[in-house]
């Protein structure tokens, strides 16, 4: 997908694909064990596909690059207000 879209696929694969898996292999053992061991087994399925629904868009925001655009607006943030420029609630009016 990041080549068809121009972008480069190996920064796509360090941007998304490994925080992705690591997520993944937090969340997923988890979600099962609980699943199978307390989950009534008509009940199974519908457990999977309520977390599988975050767990879509989880990936679709690391695959449009979410969290390197928080990440970076959040640096700009840090520098405004390290720079006295911009504060929370705004600024006072001249008087």
């Amino acid at each position: 997908m990041a080549y068809l879209e121009g972008a480069s696929v190996r920064d796509r694969l360090h941007s998304a694909y490994v925080p992705g898996l690591t997520k993944n292999f937090m969340i997923w053992p988890w979600v099962q064990f609980a699943n199978f061991k307390y989950v009534p087994a008509d009940l199974r399925v519908l457990v999977v596909n309520v977390i599988s629904l975050g767990w879509n868009c989880y990936l679709s925001f690391l695959n449009s690059g979410g969290g390197s655009k928080v990440e970076t607006a959040a640096q700009a943030v840090r520098e405004k207000t390290r720079e006295g420029g911009a504060r929370e609630g705004g600024q006072l009016p001249p008087q």
